[in-house]
């Protein structure tokens, strides 16, 4: 109990000190216990005094990433295959609740230990997770490592003493926060600029709803030309675009040469103009072009289920207010053709379209056990709703190039 009490102190400490305390490849692993794991025969892991001769891999993960899940199941085989060199934890912010839920659905020989400050992530500086870290017996950090890279031949070249190099993201240190990255002040009537990566930038879109630019400005920082347009022609789900020519090649968030730095900002008289004036920004000054089609499509269609009771209150609220993630949607004030809209469209496998017959707003909470198709439409059923299969004329957009047009 004194150790642990010493290293918890040690690590709030650390954290303290602010964010100068980067781990990276090649820093020996500090001297840190994890805990609990939930899973194995022991309920703590001190990699920092392991003598067991065996290579380490943390992978950073949670039951609310939906791309970590088959991570998993893929590092669970590894494990199995090299389970005396190896060992293999899965290290997630999700209470040990809800991994204890995972393993009754998904039974692993990788070891789950549950970290709900995230502190070992954080002095990683990790840019997301579906990560992980590799360290070798001599407790010295190896690589990042993004998951989906890891296989059976890159663990065998490691336990010959081969070096890797890293491809995992860290997080980019921003500068000068508190100043305006395009310049604009509340004396501005407008502006416009697009421009490439900017480096000490994360990827964020930011749209004022109150204030001198609220309804009047948007602002994307590291953001593809897909995501843009999407913005501007107010399409919430990637399930709703579709490519023609080479337009697919601009979708892609590995390459620092197609990303982009936008913002607008229209005349106070032109704020109800915002979106229209920003598509045609887009056309004129990206390479990829972009269209609205009406097509049938593959859909669901979300009800209210038959002999159910509706488990959704009537809101007090006017204004929309939400946030959702792998463990499900929190909003208030929300309609449930927003709710589809918002969420159902971008979590499940196809676009959803409300058919509820239901009008007003409402508040709206689901939990999400794990971020699947199937843990996605129990949430949704547990509150009285589902969905069905069908085949509808919705909104579709086009993105082309190369003149398909």
């Amino acid at each position: 109990m004194k150790k642990k009490f010493i290293i918890a102190v040690l690590l709030c400490s650390v954290k303290a000190s602010g964010q100068n305390y980067i781990l990276k490849p090649g820093d020996r692993f500090p001297d840190l216990i994890i805990s609990p794991i939930i899973n194995a025969p022991v309920t703590s892991a001190s990699i920092d005094h392991d003598s067991s001769n065996k290579l380490f891999i943390i992978n950073f993960w949670g039951t609310w990433c939906s791309p970590c899940i088959p991570e998993m199941d893929s590092l669970a085989k590894l494990q199995a295959k090299f389970t005396s060199q190896i060992q293999i934890i899965g290290l997630s912010d999700d209470p040990v609740e809800r991994l204890r839920n995972y393993l009754a659905k998904k039974p692993s020989g990788i070891w789950l230990a549950s970290d709900t400050t995230a502190l070992l992530y954080q002095m990683l500086n990790l840019a997301y997770v579906g990560q992980c870290i590799v360290i070798d017996n001599k407790h010295e950090i190896l690589a990042l490592l993004k998951t989906d890279s890891v296989n059976a031949e890159m663990i065998s070249r490691l336990l010959k003493g081969e070096r890797l190099k890293s491809n995992g993201e860290v997080q980019n240190r921003l500068n000068n926060i508190e100043k305006d990255a395009f310049g604009v002040d509340s004396l501005l009537s407008g502006n416009f600029t697009i421009r490439g990566y900017m480096k000490d930038q994360q990827t964020i879109g930011k749209t004022p709803k109150s204030g001198v630019f609220g309804g009047r400005r948007m602002t994307y920082f590291n953001v593809g030309a897909v995501t843009l347009y999407k913005a501007a022609y107010d399409i919430t789900s990637s399930k709703r675009i579709v490519y023609e020519g080479s337009a697919r090649k601009y979708d892609n968030y590995q390459d620092k040469n197609l990303l982009y730095c936008f913002d607008l900002l229209v005349r106070p008289e032109d704020k109800d103009r915002l979106l229209v004036i920003m598509q045609h920004k887009l056309q004129h000054n990206l390479p990829v072009g972009a269209r609205i089609e009406l097509r049938d499509t593959d859909v669901y269609i979300l009800k209210v289920k038959e002999a159910a009771k509706l488990l959704i209150p009537k809101s007090t609220k006017k204004t929309l207010s939400y946030g959702f993630s792998g463990r499900g949607f929190d909003g208030e004030g929300i309609t449930l053709t927003e709710f589809t809209n918002i969420y159902l469209s971008n979590e499940l496998n196809l676009p959803v379209v409300d058919e509820t017959g239901l009008e007003g707003r409402y508040d709206v909470k689901t939990s999400v056990d794990i971020r699947t198709n199937d843990g996605v439409l129990k949430s949704i059923g547990d509150i009285g709703l589902m969905v069905t299969k069908a085949r509808r004329r919705i909104k579709i957009l086009v993105l082309y190039t190369d003149n398909v047009q």
